[in-house]
């Protein structure tokens, strides 16, 4: 485990900045936390002293993130720059401090906050201990490369601290989870969430590893959603929350301007699409499912989180469907408030009851919080499926109405689930 120690024997540093002190039988050496120890000196009520020692190694706390973050995501605005945001993760820290103990998991935190420091400081990045185990890191400028190659410098060099950690079931010594999500400057709140994502993403394929999320690309004249590789298989929730204090109100225009740049269309071109795919599938004799989605329990998000956040929570929804849609070539539209609608052409029930489940559980795995839903503690979606072969014998209305059905079932069996007519 990591050790604090103060010793007179020569110190060294390694590649990434650490200093350490030769100890017997130990070729590698231990991190030295000696030249950060508190000085013999009563701590205040207000601080603790390892929150003095995270300040004196110039690691924010999570107030001081949250200012950096409304400040560069201006600038990067400002600037047309990419903004990224790195959530890195102890692995298995839980399990650490269980059988460590409190302090030894303090020292332990020292020494991935003094690795993390490093590289930071490096590459100009601003670190902060975000809460608990975890850590957040921004970036201004650069490309999503640069961002990954740093992000695995920063897991390296935790792992290059050498931190011993036999109840970890990913490696002998302490290592790092890193999510990474990158935008030019529209959403605050979907940019944590998206980092908090990929940081599941990354613990659900193995822990250890770096994930990135770049759902949104700049393009000649705004900025475009491109969706990527989705993993729905998710395991554990992320760790991102819709109450962070982040002041970036969207504005009505700036809503439906998102939901234009991410290629969600409104009821009008989803009338006008429903006749086109309607029109393909009769004449190609090909299935046509529409799925019917609404967001659980939205109205009492409204009337606790307000309209600004009810309104980031739609776009983080309609990101989610967006990307899975994107992959399955369906068409997505918000019709008004929690409500969107999916139509699926071709293919068969059983792979549209596929992305129905999928849409659904990616939802959920956004991890947005809704403490007044009676569905979960998260944000979800209720889905109805419906599909049926377009001919002279029915009618567009008929698959609308069977929709609906499905819909209403599954709301009225508890919501937060996918109900198929």
């Amino acid at each position: 485990m990591a050790q604090y120690k103060a010793t007179e024997d020569k110190s060294e540093s390694d590649e990434f900045g650490f200093e350490r002190k030769k100890q017997d039988g130990d070729s590698k050496g231990v991190v030295d936390l000696a030249k950060y120890k508190q000085p013999e000196e009563s701590v205040n009520a207000e601080t603790s002293a390892f929150e003095q020692v995270m300040s004196q190694m110039n690691i924010s706390d999570r107030g001081a993130f949250d200012t950096k973050f409304a400040q560069l995501w201006q600038e990067a605005s400002d600037d047309n720059e990419l903004l990224s945001v790195l959530m890195c993760e102890i692995d298995f820290f839980k399990a650490y401090n269980d059988n460590y103990g409190h302090q030894g998991a303090s020292f332990m935190l020292l020494v991935v906050g003094l690795a993390l420091k490093n590289i930071c400081e490096k590459h100009g990045c601003f670190l902060a201990r975000y809460k608990n185990q975890e850590f957040a890191i921004l970036m201004k400028g650069g490309d999503e490369e640069k961002a990954l190659e740093i992000a695995e410098s920063l897991r390296k060099a935790v792992e290059a601290s050498r931190t011993e950690h036999k109840y970890s079931s990913v490696s002998k010594i302490v290592t790092l989870s890193i999510g990474i999500s990158s935008v030019y400057p529209i959403s605050m709140r979907m940019l944590m969430n998206e980092a908090g994502g990929a940081l599941v993403n990354a613990k659900s394929a193995g822990r250890n590893q770096v994930c990135g999320n770049f759902t949104l690309k700049k393009s000649a004249n705004n900025a475009k959603n491109v969706p990527i590789e989705e993993n729905v298989q998710i395991e554990e929730k992320p760790v991102a929350n819709i109450e962070a204090p982040i002041q970036a109100p969207i504005q009505a225009s700036d809503f439906r301007l998102i939901m234009s740049d991410m290629n969600i269309a409104d009821r009008n071109s989803f009338h006008h699409n429903f006749v086109k795919l309607w029109k393909e599938s009769t004449e190609e004799k090909e299935l046509l499912s529409m799925l019917m989605c609404e967001v659980d329990y939205f109205q009492d998000y409204v009337d606790h989180y307000g309209e600004a956040a009810s309104e980031d929570v739609l776009i983080i929804v309609a990101s989610v469907l967006q990307q899975i849609c994107g992959k399955f070539d369906c068409f997505v539209s918000h019709i008004e408030g929690e409500k969107f609608i999916i139509l699926i052409k071709g293919g068969n029930a059983t792979g549209a009851l596929r992305i129905a489940e999928a849409l659904h559980k990616s939802v959920q795995a956004s991890a947005t919080e809704h403490a007044h839903s009676e569905a979960s503690d998260l944000v979800s979606m209720s889905v109805g499926l419906s599909s049926i072969f377009p001919s002279d014998m029915n009618s567009m209305k008929t698959l609308m109405v069977e929709a609906s059905k499905a819909l209403h079932d599954a709301t009225a069996s508890g919501r937060n689930q996918t109900s198929v007519h």
